[in-house]
């Protein structure tokens, strides 16, 4: 579900890594990487590319993905506390549709805070227009981005952008200090 052809054809994940500007330079750390949708293309434009998640399913997927794929990653597992990466160490924290399922949210953006270089961005994907789906129909939830907006700051990161992506706002933050 989380990574087939069609979800991929309607949501190219390359069109989203594309709009976030990733370097070869950048070391970039996809937060909620599941199976690897947006972590295997990351990897080719990024310097180093490091997938984070809660499950170690989803890891075990993600490296057999990249496997396939040719890439080469790195997989930690965390809930977003505690995250093995060394202070100041990463230029970009993706997150697509996670956000809205982070239990500790002031934690884990002081955690991101961290590990994110001087001017590091945090890009947080929600989707923030369209219809409220009934229960039954799978999908992310609406975030009112405002509340998103209000969350990032408190943690001492300024929202320097907002780009829509087609129901989803693409949120970045950016660390000042």
């Amino acid at each position: 579900m989380l990574d087939n052809p069609i979800r991929r054809s309607r949501y190219p994940p390359e069109r989203l890594i594309l709009k976030l500007g990733v370097g070869s330079n950048d070391v970039a750390v996809d937060f909620g990487c599941g199976p690897g949708f947006f972590l295997i293309p990351l990897a080719k434009v990024a310097g180093r590319a490091i997938g984070v998640d809660v499950s170690p399913r989803m890891l075990e997927k993600a490296a057999e993905h990249a496997k396939k794929k040719g890439v080469t990653i790195e997989l930690l597992q965390s809930d977003g506390i505690g995250i093995q990466l060394e202070d100041s160490s990463v230029d970009l924290i993706l997150l697509n549709h996670v956000f809205h399922e982070v239990k500790d949210k002031p934690r884990v953006l002081g955690e991101f805070h961290r590990i994110l270089k001087p001017s590091g961005r945090l890009a947080i994907v929600e989707k923030t227009r369209g219809s409220s789906k009934p229960w039954w129909i799978m999908g992310p939830p609406i975030v009112d981005e405002t509340e998103l907006n209000r969350e990032i700051q408190q943690t001492g990161l300024s929202v320097a952008q907002t780009i829509e992506h087609g129901n989803d706002s693409i949120v970045i933050g950016q660390k000042v200090d």
